[in-house]
């Protein structure tokens, strides 16, 4: 991965820089956006502390990935991480 920068929306939640690194080394689940957005990606993953994340990034033209949103995974994504981790 290139680097990445942060959005101040990434931050909204509480989450930081940090979680989404452990969220990456963490065998994440990603999928294209479910909005339909080009080079705009879902992960579904775990941070250190055991908390379920939701992250939607992006792919800027340079390869830069631009982190906009942190948040724990609703229930519905959360089943869905689950059920295709066993």
């Amino acid at each position: 991965m290139r680097e990445a920068i942060f959005a101040d929306s990434a931050f909204q939640h509480g989450y930081t820089e940090d979680d989404f690194y452990e969220v990456i080394v963490s065998r994440p689940l990603k999928i294209r956006s479910q909005r339909g957005l080009d080079a705009v990606f879902e992960l579904l993953g775990q941070n250190m502390a055991g908390d379920y994340l939701h992250i939607v990034y992006q792919i800027l033209l340079d390869g830069t990935v631009r982190v906009f949103h942190i948040n724990r995974m609703t229930a519905a994504q959360k089943r869905r991480y689950q059920r295709i981790r066993r």
